[in-house]
C-alpha cells in the first residue's frame, strides 16, 4: 500500500508544480534542459542540499551520499537519475508520469520525503528494484566526478 501511495504522490507534475503543491512562492531554480538531462544555474541551498542527500541515500546508500558535494551538478546527475528510475518503474507499470518529464531541482526538494521511501521500498522488490539498482550502477561515476567538481 506505501508503494501505491508513494507512487501516487511521484506522479504529480513538474516542478512549477511542485512549488505551486507545496504553497511555495520562490520560482523553482533556473534550469536548461540539455540532451543530457537538466543543468542547474545555482548551487541548491543547504535545506535543498540536505534534500538532495536524502534521495542520493536511498539510491545509492547514506553513507556514499553523505560524502559527496551536493552542488549544481549533483543535483543535475541526481535528476537525471530520479527520472531513470521512474521509467523504469513506468515501465512495470507502477508509476504513471507525464510524457517527457524530467524532474527538476524544485521537484526533488519538494518531494524528496515521497523519492527517498519510494526508493527504499523498491529497492526491496526483486521485481522493480532492479530500476533502483540499475541506475545506481549507471549514475555512480557520473555522480562521483560531479560531487568532485570533475
Amino acid at each position: 500500500m506505501a508503494l501505491i501511495a508513494a507512487g501516487a504522490v511521484l506522479s504529480v507534475g513538474t516542478a512549477g508544480a511542485a512549488h505551486a503543491a507545496a504553497g511555495t512562492t520562490e520560482a523553482p531554480a533556473a534550469r536548461v534542459v540539455t540532451s543530457g538531462g537538466v543543468t542547474f544555474s545555482s548551487d541548491p541551498t543547504p535545506e535543498e542540499q540536505e534534500r538532495l542527500r536524502q534521495i542520493a541515500g536511498a539510491i545509492w546508500n547514506d553513507t556514499l551520499a553523505a560524502g559527496w558535494n551536493m552542488n549544481s551538478d549533483v543535483a543535475a546527475i541526481l535528476s537525471t537519475a530520479t527520472g531513470e528510475i521512474l521509467k523504469c518503474s513506468e515501465a512495470f507499470a507502477l508509476v504513471p508520469r507525464p510524457a517527457g518529464f524530467i524532474p527538476g531541482l524544485g521537484y526533488l526538494v519538494n518531494y524528496w520525503k515521497n523519492l527517498r521511501d519510494y526508493f527504499l521500498v523498491v529497492t526491496k522488490d526483486r521485481t522493480y528494484g532492479v530500476c533502483v539498482k540499475a541506475t545506481a550502477l549507471n549514475y555512480r561515476s557520473a555522480i562521483e566526478m560531479a560531487s568532485a567538481g570533475i
